[in-house]
């Protein structure tokens, strides 16, 4: 315990005599001086005070120029009559009063006694206001577009010199380094600008001389405005205008100059419309036409170059219309190749162009091509120009196709039945139409006839319809003789066409029933007759007094042999045999024998018929005598016996004449005919004889 109370005695003798250790020096700062500023012309003091200063202890202040002694104790050098000490000397108290300071009171100041270390210096600040705003000079105003800028900014007085800076509206501009001082105290600060542009245009330049104790003295500014002239800038909210006929627009554009540039307006190539209005900037136009499209710029001058321009393009959609130079008829020879139709069209958008065969749904591309013109391809075509937007427009042309005639015939063959109508169609086409369509007739001989309309079983109609003509040629009772080639041939201004129609004539189902049933009752009436007499020779009926010198029957004119088969009258055979069959051809029929021509009477013939005749070893029957005239053969004086045989006599009357539809039907036959080298009335004379032959066959095929 006696330890531990022996330690804390020691801490406090030791507290105490740290306390007391500073009363060992005797003097200390109570308050020390600080830095003042102050105007000039105005009383300031500078503060200083100690502790426990003895009568010894003496306080001194130095300062300007140059450290000097101001005071010591309470007395002040005569050099510093507007300084004195003040405050109670009992406190410790030496404060510097300054009246009426001044600028060389300006500087640093140190209250010190010898007993204390001296406290840091102190400045004293005696300002100068300045005498007003910096001065601005240079750059002649205004400037223009591209040239250099340089302003010189001036302080005007003031302690401390101000510290200049220059502003760009409210940002700081350039640098501060640049500043120098002259003689006179004051401070010049440059601005340079190599290049202005018209973006400095009303740009505030500011130089701002700052003492910097503001709040003492204010900075003082002086501003400069530039004014930069530079060339109208031109610029087009809309470049592009489109617009409906008929619509009112308006071209605008906005110009950026200084000074102030004229707006003027012109139509690149064209006059401006009579229509359009300016104002200043805008070009109304009131009604746009499709002649109002184009290229549109307005020009702004300001003496200043270069010339602002800009450009509006105008473009106006307009219905499309066909050119008028396109004919309402076109003509073209036939037979021309590569003939086209070309169709122009104005309209925007740009329309598209199509060829239509009227009143149908084909389209050709424009233009309209002909690789190979004909009569078929004549018509009315329609030019189509179609936009959107527009309704379609169109044009028809009418295309006339000139040149020879051109035959068509319905079919290069006919066949028909014998004794039935024949009919031959052709229709023409051509420009100008064949005024008539002829109709000849190329028989098997190769000899040419012209037929002609003379209601004798021939009929030639011929009809127009539209701007084809069709004509039908009709024969009646057609035969084999009529048989051959059958040409239509249509003339015009250019040329002449034709077609060969050929004819096939059929024996018709009718005839061959009968050809049939005649040769079939000639059969049975020839086999009766045989059977009979002979019967009745049996029974002595007959003949009974030829074996005592009975005259035989003298015929009045000779019998021809029994044909194949009946035909009616008016229609001839053919020439060539091959409707004409002998009936040797047929085996198994009957052949009549000829008699013996023994003293026969000139104008009769004896037929005897002993017995079926199936040999086709005897020769036909021969018609030589067929045509001789009636009268008695003096030749003949006695009738003609012959064994076993039973003599028949035909009385046969002169044939019909030819009926009258047939005897002109062929009416420049006989003039062919003779221009071909043959003789006057050959060929008819030949069908004339076949036609009285078929009429006495049929003659005696009934009497028997």
């Amino acid at each position: 315990m006696a330890e531990d109370r022996a330690g804390k005695l020691f801490v406090v003798v030791l507290m105490l005599w740290t306390i007391q250790l500073p009363s060992a020096d005797a003097v200390f700062y109570r308050r020390r001086p600080e830095s003042k500023v102050v105007l000039e012309g105005k009383d300031t003091s500078l503060s200083c005070s100690f502790n426990d200063l003895s009568s010894d202890d003496v306080v001194s202040w130095q300062g300007p120029p140059a450290d000097t002694i101001i005071s010591s104790g309470r007395k002040v050098s005569v050099l510093y009559d507007r300084h004195s000490i003040v405050g109670d000397a009992l406190q410790g108290e030496y404060n510097l009063h300054v009246r009426g300071a001044q600028v060389e009171d300006s500087g640093d100041y140190r209250c010190s006694t010898p007993s204390v270390r001296a406290a840091a210096d102190v400045t004293l600040t005696v300002i100068v206001p300045m005498v007003g705003p910096p001065d601005i000079t240079g750059a002649e105003l205004p400037l223009t577009a591209g040239d250099e800028l340089l302003l010189r900014c001036r302080s005007r007085g003031g302690y401390p010199p101000p510290r200049l800076t220059w502003y760009n509206g409210t940002h700081q501009f350039g640098s501060e380094d640049t500043a120098s001082n002259d003689e006179g105290g004051s401070v010049t600060l440059e601005l340079f600008t190599a290049r202005v542009s018209k973006w400095d245009d009303g740009a505030n330049f500011t130089c701002v001389a700052d003492q910097g104790f503001p709040t003492i003295v204010k900075p003082r500014a002086a501003s400069r405005i530039l004014r930069v002239d530079y060339p109208p800038t031109v610029s087009v909210p809309s470049p592009s205008i489109h617009a409906r006929e008929g619509q009112s627009v308006n071209l605008t554009c906005y110009v950026d100059s200084n000074p102030k540039a004229t707006v003027t307006w012109r139509k690149l190539g064209d006059r401006l419309p009579r229509e359009g209005i300016q104002r200043e900037r805008s070009l109304q136009i009131v009604k746009v036409s499709k002649y109002d499209s184009g290229v549109y710029q307005c020009e702004a001058d300001n003496r200043i170059l270069p010339v602002g321009v800009g450009s509006i393009r105008l473009e106006v959609f307009y219905p499309p219309s066909i050119d008028s130079t396109l004919n309402d008829k076109a003509s073209v020879m036939y037979g021309h190749n590569d003939f086209s139709l070309n169709c122009f069209a104005d309209g925007n958008p740009k329309p598209n162009i199509r060829w239509q065969r009227k009143d149908t749904s084909l389209y050709w591309e424009n233009p309209l091509r002909f690789h190979r013109v004909r009569y078929d391809v004549e018509g009315t075509y329609q030019c189509v120009a179609t936009s959107d937007g527009f309704p379609v427009v169109t044009k028809d042309v009418e295309l006339d196709v000139l040149g020879k005639p051109q035959v068509e015939a319905a079919s290069p063959q006919v066949s028909t039945n014998q004794g039935d109508v024949a009919r031959f169609y052709c229709d023409v086409i051509g420009d100008p139409l064949p005024e008539k369509v002829t109709w000849l007739w190329r028989n098997k001989n190769g000899v040419e006839s012209v037929l002609l309309d003379t209601n004798n079983g021939i009929a030639i109609v011929e009809k127009i319809v539209g701007k084809m003509k069709t004509t039908t040629l009709s024969i009646d009772h057609v035969t084999g003789d009529d048989e051959g080639i059958y040409i239509c041939k249509a003339t015009n201004i250019f040329s002449s066409d034709q077609r060969e129609i050929r004819l096939t004539v059929k024996e018709s189902r009718t005839s061959i029933i009968a050809i049939i049933s005649v040769s079939v009752a000639v059969i049975v009436m020839a086999t009766v007759s045989v059977v009979g007499v002979f019967v009745a020779k049996r029974k002595g009926w007959i003949c009974a007094d030829e074996k005592h010198g009975t005259p035989a029957l003298s015929p009045t004119r000779s019998v021809p042999p029994l044909p194949k088969y009946g035909r009616k009258p008016g229609h001839g055979t053919n020439d060539s045999g091959v409707e004409d069959l002998e009936m040797q051809e047929m085996d198994g029929t009957l052949k009549p024998r000829p008699p013996p021509r023994v003293d026969k009477d000139w104008t009769s013939i004896g037929l005897s018929y002993p017995r079926l005749a199936h040999s086709n070893t005897l020769p036909p029957y021969s018609t030589v005598e067929r045509h001789r005239p009636d009268g008695q053969d003096p030749r003949l004086s006695a009738s003609i016996q012959e064994e076993e045989s039973i003599p028949v006599a035909v009385q046969v009357e002169p044939p019909a004449p030819p009926p009258k539809d047939k005897k002109k039907r062929w009416k420049r036959r006989g003039e062919d005919g003779g221009m071909h080298g043959q003789q006057p009335g050959g060929s008819s004379g030949v069908r004339n004889h076949h036609q009285a032959d078929n009429v006495l066959n049929e003659i005696q095929a009934e009497s028997l």
